[in-house]
């Protein structure tokens, strides 16, 4: 019998104590007792630790390795670790050599070759084979909702965590400067799906400086926001063009402003999401709320935030999509479903980080947006929906798209609540 799967399940198994426990022994005759099989251990050094063990009686504390075979002991050079000097027990599911610690001394070996429940295995291998929409599409319906909440609610910290990482990263790009880095979360947010690393590029070329000294005048934003992005650089008869043209030179010359060095994207998408429209939306924001960074600190609710988004673009917009040629005349206002992805992608996520770094708060006004924004509507969230777990709001959601995203479709049911409270159940 082989064992066709990874360490992490013969970890698992040994965490859950999943094998058959009866007259234990080592390879070498040795009587075995688990009094405590150890915590596991998810940074470097042995896989258990705190482990208590009794060889023909006699107690041991110390550290528990796991390997598939062996001779990984030797592979791994675990042999030549100190920090490997207290293992007290290798437990393999097939021995080829013995193991060595390095001072010399041999460790003991349990194997569980034999001891593995091959209906454990298959209910495993069911899961890891599975095309349905989660691997235990057919199962979750036995776990009690309290531990499926649960495991949401912990995800949803985590996925909070996640985004915010990108705040670390522009926080050290502006010298700790919070306005910079919400400013250019927010830029980013305006460029997405398929533009987002060059609005990113918009925000560290166009700093949140200069957009703040000309924010009274919408044009000057204009041009600034579109001279960046490139999309002033060619000839055009269109009279509004050539004034945004003339006011960008003037300005790029006054702070050595450079256009970005990527290439903007405008193919499959609608026309109110085209680049020169989300510039304007840019423009206006930063022109009726200036200090929007500030803004979001201090308003605890949403919606007050939600109301500053009703202004209009320029009038120049309500007749185009973009440069030269006129459209019907209509108005491109923030719509409120973007004003909730702005909140989704930019203003929880900062407000989340704001609050864990310069507060030392648990994130509990990132989590109260969450609840009071809508859910968002896909194919994810509807397939949920189809195996009983209805998305309620925001929060919800996010942690459903979370543990799709992460664990679901990547099949890693070992590191989830869900799929390791269905593997030990079915024991």
């Amino acid at each position: 019998m082989s064992f066709e799967y990874g360490e992490d399940l013969l970890q698992f198994i040994w965490q859950y104590q999943l094998y058959e426990q009866t007259d234990l022994v080592t390879t070498k005759g040795q009587k075995i007792q688990i009094v405590n099989q150890g915590c596991l251990n998810q940074n470097s050094g042995p896989d258990f630790e705190n482990a208590t063990i009794k060889l023909n009686g006699v107690s041991f504390f110390g550290a528990i390795e796991i390997h598939i075979d062996s001779n990984s002991w030797k592979t791994h050079r675990h042999n030549e670790d100190k920090a490997y000097n207290n293992v007290v027990l290798h437990v393999c599911f097939s021995e080829s050599v013995d193991a060595h610690r390095e001072d010399g001394t041999e460790i003991p070996l349990l194997l569980l070759q034999n001891r593995i429940n091959d209906s454990s295995l298959a209910n495993y291998s069911g899961l890891m084979t599975s095309q349905s929409f989660i691997p235990c599409e057919n199962q979750i319906s036995k776990v009690k909702k309290l531990d499926i909440n649960n495991w949401l609610e912990r995800l949803i910290v985590k996925r909070l965590e996640d985004r915010s990482e990108k705040f670390s990263k522009y926080l050290q790009e502006s010298q700790n400067n919070w306005n910079q880095a919400f400013y250019i979360s927010i830029v980013r947010c305006f460029g997405m799906p398929i533009n987002s690393e060059c609005f990113e590029e918009i925000g560290e070329c166009l700093p949140y400086d200069v957009v703040l000294k000309h924010s009274k005048s919408i044009f000057q934003l204009e041009a600034l926001f579109l001279g960046t992005a490139g999309l002033l650089e060619e000839k055009n008869t269109d009279t509004y063009y050539v004034g945004l043209q003339i006011e960008y030179g003037f300005l790029k010359n006054k702070y050595r402003l450079k256009c970005i060095p990527s290439q903007l994207k405008f193919g499959r998408m609608r026309p109110r999401n085209l680049p020169h429209i989300k510039l304007a939306q840019l423009a206006a924001l930063f022109h009726h709320i200036p200090n929007f960074c500030q803004v979001v600190l201090d308003f605890p609710d949403l919606k007050k935030i939600k109301k500053l988004f009703q202004f209009d673009l320029s009038l120049y917009w309500n007749t185009h999509y973009s440069f030269g040629k006129e459209s019907k005349e209509q108005k491109k206002n923030i719509s409120p479903s973007f004003i909730n992805h702005l909140f989704l992608n930019a203003i929880i996520p900062f407000t989340f980080h704001y609050q864990k770094i310069k507060m030392d708060q648990n994130g509990e006004k990132a989590l109260s947006y969450l609840e009071e924004l809508p859910s968002e509507k896909n194919s994810i969230l509807s397939n949920w929906e189809s195996i009983g777990i209805k998305s309620k709001n925001a929060l919800n959601s996010q942690s459903l798209l979370h543990l799709y995203k992460q664990y679901c479709q990547p099949k890693r049911c070992l590191n989830c609540n869900i799929g390791r409270t269905i593997l030990v159940k079915s024991q």
